[in-house]
């Protein structure tokens, strides 16, 4: 099972500008991935379009937020980045001609069919605000000098 490296980096870019006082650019975002700042002003557009963004053009602008984190599920960033396949189906294309190969599909895409959903069930169920809050934990408990939990 391969996650969608695009949703992932969303959520990144997203989660960077929670609690952020004004825009942050593509090349400050492009620092956190890391990766290069085109690749952050394309998710940067689509979630703009999406209106999950709000962007500012030219000498101190940058992209925010367009609503309050709590307001954005990770479900609303999955559609705004053109909802990718989550699941990598693994299934057989070639001897579609074989009885047990056609099977063997239809079971395996029942299953990434339902998993698809439940994930889908459980984006719509978490917030950027939820997102946030874990990571205050977690940044409250590096500064204390508590291990990370495996």
């Amino acid at each position: 099972m391969k996650s969608s490296n695009q949703f992932s980096d969303a959520l990144h870019v997203m989660a960077h500008l929670v609690g952020q006082d004004g825009p942050r650019t593509s090349e400050q975002l492009a620092t956190c991935l890391p990766t290069h700042p085109v690749v952050i002003r394309r998710l940067l557009s689509a979630l703009h379009k999406g209106g999950l963004v709000t962007t500012v053009r030219g000498h101190g602008g940058g992209s925010q937020l367009a609503r309050a984190p709590a307001q954005i599920t990770l479900h609303d960033v999955y559609v705004a980045i053109g909802a990718p396949p989550l699941l990598h189906t693994g299934a057989r294309e070639t001897g579609r001609g074989c009885p047990v190969q056609r099977v063997v599909n239809e079971a395996l895409d029942d299953s990434y069919r339902q998993a698809q959903a439940l994930l889908e069930a459980r984006l719509r169920d978490t917030t950027l605000a939820t997102l946030g809050e874990a990571f205050a934990r977690h940044l409250a408990h590096h500064a204390a000098g508590v291990p990370h939990e495996v």
